[in-house]
């Protein structure tokens, strides 16, 4: 076998199978960022089944043709021995009997009971599914369980949330997902190198969003269309994003309509800067892609095609020319430029749609919450005004110049911005809590069971967690019982935490930094509590 799994790809595969065999796991999500390497876990997942468990079969679904390909390719030149077939009207092939199938869903969503019995069903681009009844995957899903009741379901996604829904995973009929079974960090693929930074520069003059209403939660694509297309933004936005990106290679840029591509397409070519648009209607899009690729021209222009399965890593500039409530679309459409190429140092962000600033850094985005419901609709990143670098809300401290500020702002410009694009720094960051949870976290090897803290914060999909853990003996047991104090508790055990935590206090906000030894992991530095109770300033048996 060619081709080693790095760390990280190893450790959602380990936490697939931990969830899966001594868990029960039926249904769950592997977040994995634009360029981490998705196919390779999912080639691996795959591997393992047929080594281990031969008579075991899968199908790998997905809703565009050029996914099933590259899956199937991948997967074949990933294990050697692989048995596949592809099973899509799209290309003209209908195989349902071998190992492993790479299906499309729109060909196989009827025909579950031509498949037999499945034992693992994996979703590429799982954030497109629909949870709602009837619809392809759930009705395809539905099937296939009266076959085989104990199917195993396995979502693989740069990112887990939809506009409509909020997170795809969660407990309840609404959700298709249970839970988030591994979540790769893209600033940790970043400080590793795996992938590029994104950096940005600033805009002169940016969508006027104000008279563009909503509609299902998004904005109504004409009124937007119309906005993009002013002719003097159109003028000033494309020679911006010639100054900024007369030295990169390739660039990719976002448009809101195909008037809106055909001003910018136009006024490109009236600058000498070659270019080609793509949408849902070009015949030869797979022959416009494949030129660009080879560098016949500098700029693709696009609308809503390139979001997703579209990876060329010499794109080194990405220019949103539009604006998105979307916070899946906004992550996946930076992601574009994310990927390591030779002689690529980072991606240049052109955002002229206020687009930052509505969801936050690409690392620290803010989907609806966990239930649903309408997300937070205050800003997600600010600006410093000392230097321009863009931060996350709850930065007090500004890692580029030093700036503090005094208490949280949102400057609510719609001009794109000069800044990062990332949230993640060395530098340790307050964040509110939202919520904190509970839990028994079961000893192994013998020791006793500790006490599992899950802070949700305002500003990140994922949480913090630390473990506290008074029924063990020394300097742990001493900083469980300074926490337990610190939040209003007497209690002496982890039984007596879970009966009394109810009554504890939460901390308004902790500060959380790198863990210095591996900055893979992250560590609760202080606690920021209520005036009636102190403050305790040190990690509490944190990871």
């Amino acid at each position: 076998m060619a081709l080693t799994l790095r760390q990280y790809q190893q450790d959602a595969v380990n936490a697939f199978f931990d969830r899966v065999l001594n868990h029960n796991c039926r249904s769950g999500v592997i977040a994995a960022p634009t360029g981490s390497g998705k196919s390779l876990i999912l080639s691996d997942i795959c591997r393992t089944m047929q080594t281990q468990w031969p008579h075991t079969r899968i199908v790998v679904a997905t809703h565009r043709k050029e996914l099933i390909e590259q899956n199937e390719a991948e997967f074949s030149a990933y294990y050697q021995d692989a048995r596949t077939g592809i099973y899509s009207a799209g290309l003209n092939s209908r195989d349902n009997d071998k190992p492993v199938i790479f299906a499309g869903i729109q060909t196989v969503a009827k025909r579950a009971f031509e498949f037999g019995k499945i034992d693992l069903l994996i979703i590429d681009e799982a954030h497109l599914v629909n949870p709602k009844e009837g619809t392809q995957y759930e009705r395809f899903i539905g099937d296939l369980k009266i076959a085989n009741p104990n199917l195993v379901v396995l979502g693989l996604s740069a990112t887990p949330y939809r506009l409509d829904n909020g997170l795809i995973y969660g407990d309840g009929d609404k959700y298709l997902f249970d839970e988030l079974i591994y979540d790769i960090d893209i600033a940790d693929l970043i400080l590793q190198g795996y992938l590029c930074p994104v950096i940005s520069k600033g805009a002169v003059k940016g969508i006027d969003l104000s008279q563009v209403k909503m509609v299902a939660g998004e904005y109504n694509k004409g009124q937007l269309e119309e906005a993009a297309a002013e002719l003097d933004l159109v003028r000033s936005s494309v020679r911006e994003t010639i100054a900024y990106g007369r030295d990169r290679k390739a660039w990719l840029i976002f448009c809101t309509g195909k008037r809106h591509a055909r001003l910018v397409y136009d006024e490109l070519q009236a600058c000498g800067v070659s270019c080609a648009i793509v949408d849902s209607d070009t015949s030869d899009r797979d022959d416009v892609i494949g030129r660009f690729k080879a560098g016949e021209f500098k700029a693709l222009i696009n609308i809503d095609v390139l979001t997703t399965g579209f990876n060329d890593p010499r794109i080194d500039l990405v220019a949103l020319m539009m604006a998105t409530k979307s916070t899946c679309k906004y992550v996946q459409c930076v992601g574009r430029g994310t990927r390591i190429a030779p002689h690529k140092e980072n991606c240049l962000l052109l955002d002229f749609g206020g687009n930052v600033l509505e969801h936050g850094p690409i690392d620290a985005v803010t989907p609806k919450s966990v239930g649903g419901g309408k997300k937070n609709d205050k800003k997600q990143g600010k600006e410093c005004p000392e230097c321009a670098e863009i931060v996350a809300v709850s930065t007090r401290i500004c890692p580029r110049c030093g700036h503090e500020w005094p208490t949280p702002e949102i400057k609510h410009d719609n001009v794109a911005y000069d800044g990062s694009v990332l949230a993640s720094q060395d530098v340790p960051e307050w964040y509110e809590i939202d919520e904190v949870e509970y839990t028994r976290h079961d000893g192994k090897n013998g020791k006793p069971d500790t006490l599992k803290c899950t802070f949700y914060v305002c500003e990140r999909m994922q949480p913090f967690l630390q473990w506290i853990a008074p029924d063990h003996g020394g300097y742990a047991k001493r900083k469980a019982q300074e926490y337990i104090a610190m939040v209003g508790g007497k209690a002496q055990t982890v039984d007596e935490c879970l009966k009394e935590n109810l009554y504890w206090k939460d901390p308004k906000k902790i500060l959380v930094g790198r863990d210095p030894k591996n900055k893979k992991y992250f560590r609760i530095l202080a606690f920021d509590m209520p005036d009636e109770v102190p403050t305790v300033q040190s990690a509490l048996c944190t990871n």
